[in-house]
């Protein structure tokens, strides 16, 4: 018998761990770029699900699509062989110019299989002593061990005992501190295009130049975790390639399965032919139903204009953000690319988040003082306009 609950949040405390602080809301639909709660309010969305809505709310291509495998079959494991598994591989491969796909279910699960990857990789090429992963300060890569190891930020590690050795961090686009910890003993250098969590930081073409050098020069790999940044986030179907760097696997997740957990992998053919049977593996991962929803996905962002939308879109979020920045003090530059923006305020943010959540639009944060945006990729020119005069309204009632 179906449950009735009067508030959805005092609910959730009552039943739930208490691991996330959450809003008072108690949203029943969602379509396209909006969200409705129970009262009949709708919510533009540019959270997107912390960038996992690429296509907004019940996309009719990927509901269809999830509709039709739940006709067929919805899990089958990793025992054989299924087609939308392998449909949504070839037309990976297509658009990425990577050889080889493996499928999981969650970006931590993506970043945990790449770092694997990268040290058996050397083991199995005869060189056991490369297993130094060198990352950066204020970097998200996960919360399970190896990824949390990566993750730039001390705190998320505290309590939970050691952690897995031979992770380095240096400071993002630190260029000098990079060459001083990069040696013949580096596995890989792993960071993310663009460093959403951390306070959307873009990286510097010199940094882009000397990681592709030190790659070069000490043999070692690179791994994008590309779980916020690709599938058209930044208006390049992978930010590896919107910045020119060289990377020899790439992980994804959020937007890529449309809603659905779905997780990725994406390698060289030399990695891929160090892996054997039993290196790694997963239940769930590249579950039918997941997979028949990220190839709707990436059969949408790649469609010819789509991502001419994303960087048009991006231009005017951009433009009214420095528009808003020069009206309100406390609001400072404006960071990212594509659809991943953000914007520094001195005001705590919060209180703008909640103050523009009340007046129907849905933001988030990055670091301490950095508000950002993730609307949906298919995001309209009104759409765009709406949020900014709501930030705008917003801002004018904090100051």
């Amino acid at each position: 018998m179906a449950q009735s609950f009067t508030n959805f949040k005092d609910a959730d405390s009552q039943l739930l761990a208490s691991l996330y602080g959450k809003a008072d809301l108690n949203f029943v639909s969602g379509k396209g770029s909006y969200l409705e709660d129970a009262s009949g309010k709708r919510y533009l969305d540019f959270v997107s699900g912390i960038a996992v809505n690429a296509l907004g709310h019940c996309h009719p291509s990927v509901v269809a699509a999830i509709r039709r495998q739940a006709e067929d079959f919805i899990h089958i494991s990793n025992l054989y062989p299924n087609k939308p598994q392998l449909e949504l591989a070839k037309r990976i491969v297509e658009v990425s110019d990577y050889s080889k796909v493996f499928f999981c279910n969650s970006g931590t699960e993506a970043n945990e299989g790449a770092i694997k990857f990268a040290r058996k990789f050397f083991n199995r090429n005869g060189k056991p002593e490369k297993q130094k992963i060198v990352t950066f300060l204020n970097s998200f890569h996960g919360r399970t061990f190896a990824a949390l190891s990566a993750t730039g930020q001390p705190a998320l590690r505290e309590g939970f005992g050691p952690m897995p050795g031979e992770f380095e961090h240096v400071v993002w686009n630190d260029t000098e501190a990079l060459k001083q910890v990069v040696n013949e003993n580096t596995c890989a250098i792993m960071l993310e295009p663009l460093a959403a969590e951390g306070g959307v930081m873009t990286i510097s073409e010199e940094m882009v130049k000397t990681i592709n050098e030190l790659r070069e020069k000490f043999n070692c790999l690179v791994i994008a975790d590309e779980v916020q940044t690709g599938v058209g986030r930044l208006g390049t179907f992978l930010g590896v390639k919107k910045y020119g760097l060289h990377a020899d696997l790439v992980s994804l997740a959020k937007g890529i399965g449309g809603g659905l957990p779905l997780g990725m992998v994406l390698m060289t053919e030399q990695v891929a032919s160090a892996l054997r049977p039993g290196d790694h593996g997963t239940t769930f991962g590249g579950n039918p139903l997941a997979c028949a929803a990220g190839l709707a996905v990436v059969n949408e962002v790649t469609t010819p204009g789509f991502m001419e939308n994303v960087i048009l879109r991006s231009e005017e979020l951009k433009a009214g953000l420095a528009k808003l920045a020069e009206k309100y003090s406390f609001l400072g530059s404006v960071h990212g690319d594509g659809l991943l923006l953000g914007i520094e305020t001195e005001k705590p943010v919060a209180e703008l988040i909640a103050t523009a959540r009340e007046n129907g639009l849905l933001v988030h944060r990055a670091g301490a003082n950095v508000l950002r945006l993730l609307p949906p990729l298919n995001v309209s020119k009104s759409e765009v306009e709406d949020a900014l005069s709501i930030l705008d309204k917003a801002c004018s009632l904090i100051s």
